[in-house]
């Protein structure tokens, strides 16, 4: 896959920013109480399998994307989830 240099240095910094959203996201997922533990790890995976997707994307490996993004897509299912059912997951 051929990225121009552009591409590549503009996915390094989005995966910088990720990696500043999951360390920060961290500590809370860490001390979160047991009925808030679901969203707040949630918001930690998403940054934090964000970062090597966008590595990945950057170096051009098409293979560690995909297998990347196939983590990331139940993450992200799974927040949105979350977010549109009123009582979550929990009424199911």
């Amino acid at each position: 896959m051929d990225i121009p240099s552009v591409g590549r240095w503009f996915l390094l910094a989005v995966a910088a920013v990720q990696l500043v959203y999951a360390v920060r996201a961290l500590r809370p997922a860490l001390r979160a109480a047991p009925g808030e533990r679901v969203d707040a790890w949630l918001t930690f995976a998403d940054p934090a399998v964000g970062v090597p997707v966008s590595v990945a994307l950057a170096a051009g490996d098409l293979t560690a994307a995909l297998c990347g993004t196939a983590v990331l897509g139940p993450v992200l299912i799974w927040q949105l989830l979350r977010r549109v059912r009123p009582g979550g997951l929990r009424g199911a």
